[in-house]
């Protein structure tokens, strides 16, 4: 990332300016490295893909499939079969566990990124060097140059940053061969951990803990305590509003501590931890008079009242995110610019935000070969390439990356929004292993989130979060709305929340309103569940050992884990 510029002789805050500067500098790089592949990303995406055969042709994989025999994309198409994970799961056990190169890929892995399969098995997926740098290149990179260039063309002004609040958590762990393992965005941060004192609150020891602790207190105490937090940093924006909302429910007590240099003897932590914290912390009566202040008005727009200096929030806020979006909205009024960062999975990143609040992403067109099946295809072998998309049809995208999968389906549908130059513009819509059905009618993620967003409106209600349930314990089967909201309301109203929502389902999948009209599928039923139940279940997962940064909102209920959890937290009438 650059940090190796920079002289080690510079401390505080001539550390912290030189950093800011690095991160402009980079980040410029990467807008203006998006901005001329885009021109020409046809030729790029076609490119990449022949020189990634070129490479691989003795592998293994490369050697099964004839890659030297492959000379053109209509070639690769007839030779090399679709693929999914279960393809390479032989290669990368051996991988693993026996260090075995050259078998899909003639770079040998520097990273795992490690994901749960579908019945909670861990899924193993090689990282390359130059998959990794693409993520610095395109994830932290698009953010700081995307936000720079807003910041020039509103203020005429370069990004000036100081702090960053940080709530990515990171569990690092190795191969008996000495390869990282787990999130990706562990492996980046761990790069620069000798310098993060200099631009990120709360301590290492924090965003890397090394025992069981309160660490949304933590992040809390620490970031609060400055009143130079210029943006705030989280994979997910679910992660953020958690945060916050930690914050703005135990605000005296941080306010407490903050004034007296402490902290609170409720929080739990060994104590070697906590003797080693409080000796980070000094008594803050100014800091804590005017936090205090500020959180007695209310927590809307408390960001900015907090921190003066912020300058935006970087988080994934696009997608099943909505809600979480608009509740951060609500902490951080409308003046404080969000940058969504990049479309990814565990198996690279394929698309970066190129503008702040850009909710479409751009294909990055040397970040691999891409394909695409259209969404209502009755053949799912035949693929397009990106020349051959057209705005506003939604495609189930097919990835060649740089670490060795080949015509793998990743099971995301996209839809294209628009091209950036030639590069396709990609919104993605929902997960295709996530369509329920009961009887044949499939509904999917984009028709439920779109209901959710109509019932909002039509019933003034907030809605913090939800998942749906095909229940086919009854006859016939029907489907149960799982919502969780800031506040009890009456049964007249909840009545009319679920006569709204299956409305707008019956609109938006014709097939489920058909359905429902013959009696193929029962009354839809409506189940509210306590507050901060979605946020407990994501704190369940975190301490079975789920990396935070891959935790994503529950929208469909598929296990009896999930079934029993939310079920047995529903509000009592």
């Amino acid at each position: 990332m650059g940090f190796k510029l920079i002289k080690t002789g510079v401390k505080g805050t001539l550390m912290t300016t030189a950093i800011n500067r690095m991160m402009v500098h980079n980040g410029r790089k990467s807008v203006r490295a998006l901005d001329d592949m885009s021109k020409d990303a046809v030729k790029i995406s076609e490119e990449t893909l022949m020189r990634l055969l070129d490479e691989n042709k003795d592998t293994e994989y490369g050697q099964k499939y004839g890659f030297a025999d492959i000379h053109s994309i209509a070639d690769y198409k007839k030779k090399v079969p679709l693929s999914d994970y279960d393809t390479y799961a032989p290669y990368i056990e051996r991988m693993v566990k026996k260090d075995e190169g050259n078998l899909l890929s003639v770079s040998r892995p520097v990273h795992y990124a490690v994901s749960s399969g579908s019945i909670g098995v861990p899924k193993y997926i090689p990282v390359s060097e130059d998959e990794l740098e693409k993520y610095k290149t395109f994830g932290t990179g698009m953010v700081f140059g995307s936000v720079d260039e807003y910041y020039r063309n509103t203020t005429g002004k370069t990004l000036m940053t100081k702090f960053g609040f940080n709530m990515i958590q990171m569990k690092f762990s190795e191969t008996k061969f000495g390869i990282p393992k787990g999130a990706i965005s562990g492996n980046i941060m761990k790069q620069v951990k000798d310098f993060a004192k200099y631009f990120i609150s709360p301590p290492w020891d924090v965003i890397v803990p090394q025992a069981d602790m309160n660490l949304k207190y933590l992040r809390a105490r620490f970031a609060l305590e400055r009143k130079d937090i210029s943006f705030i940093d989280g994979a997910f924006m679910t992660a953020v509003v958690d945060e916050m909302d930690y914050i703005c429910n135990n605000w005296e007590m941080l306010c407490r501590d903050i004034h007296y240099g402490r902290i609170d003897k409720k929080i739990e932590m060994p104590e070697v931890w906590r003797e080693k914290f409080e000796s980070m912390l000094k008594p803050n009566p100014q800091r804590a008079r005017k936090l205090y202040r500020e959180f007695k008005k209310g927590k809307e727009e408390i960001i900015p009242r907090i921190w003066p200096e912020i300058k935006f929030v970087a988080a994934i806020g696009t997608g099943g995110f909505f809600t979480y979006y608009k509740k951060m909205r609500m902490y951080t009024g409308k003046n404080v610019p969000f940058a969504n960062m990049s479309y990814a999975a565990s198996e690279g990143l394929f698309a970066t935000a190129r503008h702040v609040g850009d909710t479409s992403y751009v294909l990055i067109p040397n970040g691999g070969f891409y394909e695409f099946i259209p969404a209502d295809a009755e053949d799912e072998t035949e693929t397009l390439t990106i020349d051959q998309l057209e705005e506003g049809e939604k495609y189930e995208i097919v990835i060649t990356n740089l670490s060795g999968f080949y015509r793998y389906r990743i099971k995301d549908v996209v839809r294209v929004t628009g091209f950036y130059n030639q590069a396709p513009m990609l919104e993605f819509v929902y997960r295709k292993n996530q369509v329920v059905s009961i009887a044949g009618e499939k509904t999917n993620g984009e028709v439920v989130d779109w209901s959710i967003q109509q019932a909002e409106k039509e019933t003034g209600l907030d809605i913090h979060d939800f998942s749906i349930y095909a229940d086919t314990s009854t006859e016939p089967g029907h489907y149960t709305f799982i919502v969780e909201l800031p506040d009890t309301i009456s049964m007249k109203k909840r009545e009319q929340l679920r006569n709204v929502l299956e409305q707008k389902m019956m609109t938006a999948n014709p097939s489920f309103g058909e359905k429902i009209r013959t009696g193929v599928l029962g009354k839809t039923e409506l189940v509210l569940v306590q507050q901060q139940t979605y946020q407990l279940y994501r704190d369940i997962m975190v301490m079975k050992g789920t990396s935070p940064n891959q935790l994503k909102p529950v929208r469909v209920i598929d296990t009896p884990i999930k079934h029993d959890f939310f079920f047995g937290l529903k509000e009592t009438d």
